[in-house]
């Protein structure tokens, strides 16, 4: 498409317009490297720079600060321009055509990086330039900022729902109840991270969900890079059926009851298009495989497992390489409206504490995941450090960051190896009274 014609017609529009909102909006925008032709980008350049003094424009202060070959169209565009009342679709059809070069652009750069494939990087490589082919039909969208008055009435329409109990469709319930009827939910552009020491049950917290997103939208994506595609269907069979695992690997020894709990649990997971990728992959092969399948019929989840795990990019340091995975996942949640749960280990540094909870400065290379993630849980389960522990059969669901909202501890039962939702009174109780306990019994160690 050629895009000569559009770029003179809104050059002339902004020179009838002068110092006009629709020019301040188009110049805000619209970058100078949209126009092709070297002589209306002068022009343009020209103009907001104007606009950014103050100045007056008409076609005598552009005429003055462009280049003197440019000079004499100036004039010749000024005084051929009729009207500028369509100013703002000549600067949609710029910015489309600008669009379209760049996606040549990209398109050949794909091509040449599959021509320059070789045995030892075919895989990186076609993933590469299956990221670049797959970004293209988001890039070329033509989605401008709109008013926020425009947008008060879908809100309203979202509120007038929620009143009636029903679900706006924005939110995805976890189905932790406490959690869910705190926060309302994880937004659909979360990267939310699950980090925790081994044998906390973040691999089983996030499995549990992915079943409760799954089952509200339907298609997830599960990518294991410690499990194999069997043992993941075995946790998903065992979180669904309330088993524990130990049982399916002896079901020989299983009840009857447990027999329909499994057959009932299997029955719905048939019904679900949960789907799961046992490999190691970078950051880009696994954007890959997630934009394919959300082009083919939609995606509602992605879930990592885990960070440590994955192919680290090229980078002078380690935090580099991990802020590059975050980034990346953090902009395709956001691209294409898909929360993203990605496990990560805590530090050692936990384990060397009285008190073994985690929080945010735990975090393996925690600058660049604090800093894209939007919310990030640790499980705790104290029975796993003190054998005497009070608080056995119960988890901590630590939130130790919610964009969204404040950072607060919820709690679950621990049964047969997965999270049961409890009653969080009887929980916050229960950990109380160990707490002063634990202040009395050191209060009379101090006096002795």
């Amino acid at each position: 498409m050629e895009s000569y014609e559009f770029e003179y017609q809104l050059i002339g529009s902004m020179i009838m317009k002068g110092d006009h909102i629709d020019c301040r909006d188009i110049a805000g925008k619209l970058p100078a490297v949209a126009f092709d032709n070297f002589h209306l980008r002068s022009m343009y350049q020209a103009i907001v720079t104007l606009l950014n003094k103050a100045e007056p424009i008409d076609m005598f202060t552009v005429q003055g600060a462009v280049p003197a070959a440019t000079k004499d169209l100036v004039l010749d565009v000024a005084t051929k321009t009729i009207s500028a009342a369509n100013i703002r679709g000549w600067a949609k059809r710029v910015r489309q055509c600008w669009m379209i070069r760049k996606g040549v652009e990209d398109l050949q750069n794909a091509a040449k990086i599959l021509a320059a494939a070789g045995t030892h990087d075919i895989n990186e490589r076609i993933a590469e330039a299956t990221g670049i082919v797959g970004r293209l039909q988001f890039e070329t969208n033509d989605r401008l900022p709109r008013r926020i008055a425009d947008l008060i009435p879908d809100y309203l329409e979202v509120l007038e729902e929620r009143l009636k109990g029903e679900e706006s469709g924005l939110y995805l319930k976890t189905g932790i109840e406490p959690m869910d009827a705190e926060y309302g939910g994880f937004d659909r552009t979360d990267l939310i991270v699950i980090a925790g020491r081994p044998g906390m049950g973040k691999t089983e917290l996030a499995i549990n969900i992915a079943n409760s997103i799954g089952r509200q939208k339907g298609r997830g994506l599960l990518i294991s890079m410690e499990m194999s595609e069997t043992q993941v269907v075995e946790r998903h069979v065992a979180d669904r059926a309330g088993l524990s695992v130990g049982a399916l690997r002896n079901p020989l020894g299983m009840t009857q009851e447990q027999y329909t709990k499994l057959t009932v649990a299997t029955g719905t997971l048939l019904d679900e298009e949960n789907h799961v990728l046992d490999e190691t992959l970078s950051v880009d092969e696994i954007i890959s495989h997630a934009e394919r399948m959300n082009m083919d019929g939609g995606l509602s989840f992605v879930a990592i497992d885990y960070l440590g795990l994955m192919k680290k990019p090229k980078a002078d340091r380690h935090d580099l390489a991990i802020a590059d995975i975050t980034g990346k996942l953090k902009q395709f949640s956001l691209r294409n409206k898909i929360p993203v749960i990605l496990l990560s280990q805590l530090n050692r540094g936990v384990e060397g504490r009285p008190d073994k909870r985690p929080n945010l400065a735990d975090l393996k290379d925690s600058g660049a995941i604090e800093q894209d993630a939007d919310v990030i849980i640790f499980p705790y389960r104290d029975e796993v450090y003190h054998d005497n522990s009070d608080m056995k059969g119960i988890a901590e669901i630590i939130v130790g960051k919610y964009r969204s909202g404040q950072p607060k501890t919820f709690y679950m039962e621990w049964r047969n190896g997965h999270f049961v939702n409890i009653d969080q009174q009887d929980a916050a109780n229960r950990f109380a009274e160990n707490e002063r306990q634990a202040a009395k019994s050191n209060s009379s160690n101090w006096r002795g």
